[in-house]
């Protein structure tokens, strides 16, 4: 059953990828202007004819003078083996690509888990303090994080433990490889900025299915039976109240990007939310379509693992498909 489950979703996700490689592709041939005269640039030496002829030239390598659907086929081709043609500058937009990716992967992978651990922590902590003060605080911060712009939250944090305090460095990058040590300073602030939101929309899902699990009848039965609250809160009420977060977290990473582009911008991190909005800038149309083409494939991808995690995790929905 399971087996036959993941092929058909496998198969819904092949469908989708094409769609969106359809998409990324339209939208990328709408955009205003000529792919080889950006790749050619002004040539101020050149005379208008010349000029004209090697930009005849340039769309005949590309494909450019063919009918839309075979460039479509050429640019699929092409992009199906990660090849999106050179940047303005001449270079390769797989390597360019590739040389941000890090920085990226980084940056989404600790916000993501450090909003995740911190909304289970606050979530429990929240539903088992018996004082209404401290549930109506937390919850009050929660509604102002989700609220609070994120580049207002990262001005913030840069004024109060940057600026203020000297505890971190207010933006820059340096590898992991070069030092450690230097790298984790670097990502406090970026990753606080992500994750703090993160964990405030986690938090909202969390804490409502904790509350909404603990008035089960089942849970009633536990307590009747003489198992320890704490017993009842950790292996009954919150494995059962997390499923709801799992599809809101794997929501939040496929759509990581829009935080990414926003919050890279604002610490100077050398990823590939900070390269999207340069290459817009400087209308390299190839370093788009190759950022855009790969978060929404992560996107999809993401949605089809979570798809795929809950068959396992509550067997229940494994009974409906």
């Amino acid at each position: 059953m399971v087996v036959k489950i993941v092929l058909s979703r496998l198969l819904q996700l092949a469908v989708v990828l094409f769609f969106v490689s359809v998409l990324t592709f339209l939208l990328l041939a709408a955009l205003p202007g000529n792919a080889a005269e950006s790749r050619i640039g002004p040539l101020p030496n050149f005379t208008p004819q010349q000029r004209e002829q090697v930009v005849a030239e340039l769309s005949r390598q590309l494909g450019l003078d063919k009918p839309l659907p075979v460039q479509f086929w050429i640019w699929l081709s092409n992009a199906a083996t990660g090849d999106f043609g050179l940047t303005i500058q001449g270079l390769s937009v797989r390597e360019t690509v590739v040389s941000r990716l890090a920085a990226t992967l980084q940056l989404g992978a600790v916000s993501v888990l450090a909003g995740v651990l911190g909304s289970v922590v606050v979530a429990l902590f929240a539903f088992r303090t018996r004082f209404k003060t401290v549930r109506g605080l937390i919850q009050a911060l929660v509604t102002i994080l989700l609220v609070m712009p994120g580049f207002w939250l990262g001005l913030l944090l840069i004024i109060g433990l940057a600026a203020e305090t000297s505890l971190f460095p207010a933006s820059g990058y340096t590898p992991f490889t070069e030092s450690p040590s230097l790298n984790l300073s670097h990502l406090v602030l970026p990753g606080l900025t992500l994750a703090l939101p993160q964990m405030a929309l986690y938090f909202r899902y969390l804490y409502a299915g904790l509350q909404d699990v603990a008035d089960q009848p089942f849970i009633t039965a536990a307590r009747a039976r003489g198992i320890t609250e704490r017993a009842t809160v950790y292996r009954h009420i919150l494995p059962n109240a997390i499923l709801p977060t799992v599809t809101v977290i794997g929501l939040v990473v496929g759509s990581l990007m829009s935080g990414l582009v926003i919050v890279e911008s604002v610490f100077s991190w050398p990823g590939l939310g900070s390269l999207l909005v340069q290459s817009v800038s400087r209308k390299d149309y190839n370093v788009v379509a190759a950022v855009v083409l790969l978060t929404a494939v992560a996107y999809v991808v993401v949605a089809f693992l979570v798809d795929v995690a809950y068959q396992f995790i509550d067997p229940r929905t494994r009974r409906h498909a």
